[in-house]
């Protein structure tokens, strides 16, 4: 994710749009983990929205979650711009209704619309569109939606927009529609404006988390009353989870971006200081933050390799330094690198800015999943019990002929999901 070249804000007098969508996993060997076809598309919507608009001074074209400067607090950064937005725009895959934090965006934004004084129903100010056709088994209704975009177009409803984006075959299609949404959303925008409102944060909008995540972010740095005598205790905490190794380059700990990277990728996730996280690293995949000066402590290296030892595949490290740091932490990177090795963790990546930092993190969260998958605990399945037969059975479910009422059918169950990544 990288920020613009300009990082200052301006006076905010609304943005025309805000495009939403799944974050997908990145392949293995890649590392950031945006949709490089999300951004062409985002650029080319830009474009044709610049222009057909008349914007008021001040007034952005258009906003995605890759315009938020890397140390910010991603959710509050993406609150304030749906805040600012006319137009809601989700891209619609099979991954989006899967990804709580993409439906976290939607969410919020119609929370917003519903607070709004008169009340605005999303007609108009949310246009969807059909990024990736979904397969036939999975119906939402929110689909017909975003068909209307392309009614008159055969090929949308068959391959979705990502396709004419991507292939050339598909540019006189592709220009058309886009064309088309740009017109949508400029003649709500300047029509039919709803002007900056507060959106409720996606905490706010989300389901409570579970109290046993899909994947946990340990850390393992030294606390502020065990530093060792010579480190500045500058970004160090109470607890591990605090710590901040690139100081005022970010609002929030380090785990806190990871948490939020495992979450736009579609897994609950948590924190935790790597002493207690031991019952949770045995069953969950894991990405593990070591700073360096760990090893500076008293307890020294042969210390650290009694904490890591018995660590499961599924368990990343990433060690973590601050090339702009004063105190030169190659030594202590150099050992906790080793005693990672002895560990039996071959693979040791190492992040030295805060940039590398993110761009790294996507590709570790997804490479923890992969090992776990792998090398993970099996749990049996266990098919539900069976209810006890009664003989109001047959009455309460059919008519007079004997048939099911339909009324009283349940639903057949959804096909099985295939594995994989799908957005």
């Amino acid at each position: 994710m990288s920020p613009p070249a300009d990082r200052r804000r301006p006076a905010a007098r609304g943005t025309y749009f805000f495009l939403s969508y799944a974050h997908s996993a990145p392949a293995p060997g890649a590392r950031a983990d945006a949709d490089v076809w999300v951004g062409q598309f985002f650029t080319d919507l830009s474009d044709a929205v610049r222009r057909q608009a008349r914007p008021v001074a001040g007034m952005r074209i258009g906003f995605f979650d890759q315009h938020i400067p890397l140390g910010a607090d991603w959710k509050a950064a993406l609150a304030e711009a749906l805040g600012d937005a006319e137009v809601f725009v989700p891209l619609y895959s099979p991954g989006y209704f899967s990804r709580p934090w993409a439906l976290g965006e939607q969410e919020s934004f119609r929370a917003r619309l519903a607070a709004a004084k008169p009340a605005r129903t999303a007609a108009g100010h949310l246009i969807p569109v059909l990024w990736i056709p979904f397969p036939p088994w999975e119906a939402h209704p929110e689909l017909d939606g975003a068909l209307d975009l392309g009614r008159d177009v055969p090929e949308y409803a068959e391959d979705g927009l990502r396709a004419f984006c991507m292939l050339a075959s598909y540019r006189e299609q592709y220009e058309l529609l886009l064309s088309r949404l740009a017109g949508q959303i400029v003649h709500i925008a300047e029509r039919r404006p709803l002007g900056p409102s507060r959106a409720p944060g996606l905490d706010e909008v989300a389901r409570p988390a579970p109290t046993d995540p899909d994947f946990v972010v340990a850390v393992l740095a030294p606390t502020q009353d065990r530093l060792p005598a010579d480190r500045d205790p500058a970004g160090y905490a109470a607890n591990g989870r605090l710590w901040r190794p690139y100081g005022r380059s970010q609002e929030l700990p380090a785990a806190e971006y990871a948490v939020s990277t495992a979450e736009r990728l579609g897994l609950s996730a948590r924190t935790e200081d790597f002493a207690q996280a031991a019952g949770l690293l045995d069953r969950r995949p894991a990405v593990l933050l070591v700073d360096p000066w760990i090893a500076a402590t008293p307890d020294g290296p042969e210390g650290l390799a009694r904490m890591l030892h018995g660590l499961r595949e599924w368990v990343v490290p990433l060690v973590v330094t601050d090339e702009e740091d004063t105190q030169d932490a190659t030594r202590w990177a150099t050992e906790v690198t080793q005693v990672l090795h002895d560990a039996g963790l071959p693979q040791v990546k190492r992040a030295c800015s805060m940039p590398e930092f993110v761009d790294l993190m996507p590709a570790l969260v997804t490479e923890a999943r992969r090992q776990f998958l792998k090398y993970g605990p099996v749990v049996p399945f266990e098919p539900p019990p069976e209810p006890v037969p009664s003989l109001r059975d047959g009455l309460s479910a059919a008519g007079p002929t004997g048939t099911p009422d339909p009324a009283s059918t349940p639903d057949d169950p959804a096909p099985p999901r295939t594995h994989g990544e799908n957005r």
